[in-house]
């Protein structure tokens, strides 16, 4: 019997060890290997976490390298006798701090001690500050300075409000790998795999995203899970710079746009599709449902009527778009998620010719900000309005190009007040008529 428990005692002790020693760098994913960590952003030697009190030389810090676990992971209570800032007590994962703060329910202003990436995503006053600009300026090719970090980025007009999404993933049986304790970032990342894109954003093996059914991997690194490999050339990447070039990032032509373009349709349907109910914290009901292969005019379904298109697109083409076509991942200055920048140009007012981006409009659903997006791709009316408060009315491509949906007629009796009606009260993910959601149909209740 004393021989046996000295061998349940010796191996209790390896047990406890490897634990120590090697659990740190798979809490967020089972599967994580050495070399997928140091080939990450976070794992790099060179460019990866560095919490100064960890990494400064002794006696400053403790002389841990960039890249060390310890930078996020604290094993035990203290290092040197010292508790290392910022000074939080235990969190699970062994995380210096706790991974997300569940009462920040109404989607900001975040604070640093929110999310636990906003210790490091964050500006010059953090743990360890990182540059982190937005889709439009990174892959967009928008000349006009945006967030330049996930924090501000979070902290705009419109936003994913994080607590919707921790709640909404945790729930979900299709992640069994998301607990309770999980941050919500890592619905979209996996921190122990995700490389640095913006470093060279037109190399999609260095990809940032980890779909939620699949978070073990890297997303959009190989030409199968790009927009071009799904779609072909139902996709066509907007203009990026100028006419000449293509997103992301100045890609040389369409060709290579598509192939430097993950597939992001594929990245958000795993939660915003037609049977996941998303209840939205923020305004206060239910996000819309989307089906992007036959239930949306700017999926897979086929195209109907002239849509009086700009360039690059055709009207003799049922093209697919990408989510981030239209849409910031993180936060916006526009309302839902609107990005700052679309198919080589600002979203701008055309009487102003200022950014879509006036303050206090929050989620207002009766906001024209949509209407400065649309006119990126399709064509409204000229030389319309006088005013801010007097914009494009959009008549041409409702009552006069080929194929147009309404013959004008006792105009009042759809429009009533104020004129013109706002885009989205027509025009909305999940309407599948021909005219993608018309007051004819069954338009949006608000």
């Amino acid at each position: 019997m004393g021989m046996n428990m000295k061998i349940r005692f010796r191996k209790l002790r390896w047990q406890e060890w490897a634990i120590f020693l090697f659990v740190p760098p798979l809490l967020f994913s089972g599967s994580v290997r050495a070399g997928d960590y140091l080939n990450s952003a976070h794992g790099s030697s060179t460019i990866g976490v560095l919490r100064p009190i960890m990494g400064d030389a002794p006696p400053a810090g403790f002389g841990y390298s960039r890249g060390n676990c310890a930078h996020c992971h604290e094993q035990h209570a203290s290092v040197g006798g010292t508790e290392p800032a910022p000074v939080d007590g235990a969190a699970p994962y062994t995380l210096f701090t706790r991974n997300f703060n569940t009462g920040a329910t109404t989607g900001g202003p975040y604070l640093e001690s929110d999310d636990f990436c906003f210790y490091c995503h964050n500006n010059s006053a953090s743990v360890q500050p990182v540059t982190n600009n937005d889709y439009s300026q990174v892959f967009g090719c928008s000349t006009t300075q945006g967030p330049v970090d996930i924090m501000a980025a979070f902290n705009q007009t419109s936003h994913h409000n994080l607590y919707d999404v921790w709640n909404f993933v945790d729930n979900n049986t299709a992640f069994p790998w998301f607990t309770s304790y999980s941050n919500p970032c890592n619905a979209c990342h996996n921190p122990h795999k995700a490389r640095r894109n913006w470093s060279a954003p037109q190399d999609i093996t260095l990809s940032v995203i980890s779909r939620p059914s699949d978070h073990f991997s890297l997303w959009g690194t190989t030409a199968a899970q790009t927009m071009g490999g799904v779609y072909g050339t139902q996709y066509e990447p907007p203009y990026c710079a100028s006419s000449s070039n293509r997103e992301p990032a100045a890609s040389a032509d369409a060709i290579t746009g598509r192939a430097n373009t993950p597939d992001y349709v594929a990245l958000c349907t795993d939660c915003h599709n037609s049977s996941n109910t998303i209840y939205s914290t923020t305004l206060g009901r239910n996000l819309l449902q989307i089906d992007w292969s036959t239930g949306d005019q700017h999926g897979a379904v086929a195209g109907t009527g002239t849509r009086a298109l700009k360039a690059p697109y055709s009207s003799a083409t049922n093209y697919v778009l990408s989510c981030l076509d239209c849409h910031e991942p993180h936060g916006s200055p526009n309302i839902t998620l609107l990005r700052r920048r679309a198919n080589g140009g600002d979203l701008l007012n055309p009487i102003t010719t200022a950014l879509a981006d006036p303050p206090g409009t929050g989620t207002d659903n009766s906001n024209i900000e949509l209407g400065y997006l649309c006119m990126r791709c399709h064509q409204q009316d000229s030389g319309t309005g006088t005013s801010a408060t007097d914009p494009p009315e959009w008549h041409y491509v409702h009552h006069e190009v080929a194929g147009h949906p309404y013959t004008a007629w006792r105009c009042r009796n759809c429009h009533g007040s104020p004129w013109p009606i706002a885009c989205d009260k027509c025009h909305f993910h999940g309407g599948t008529d021909a005219w993608f959601g018309t007051r004819a149909t069954g338009h949006k209740t608000f």
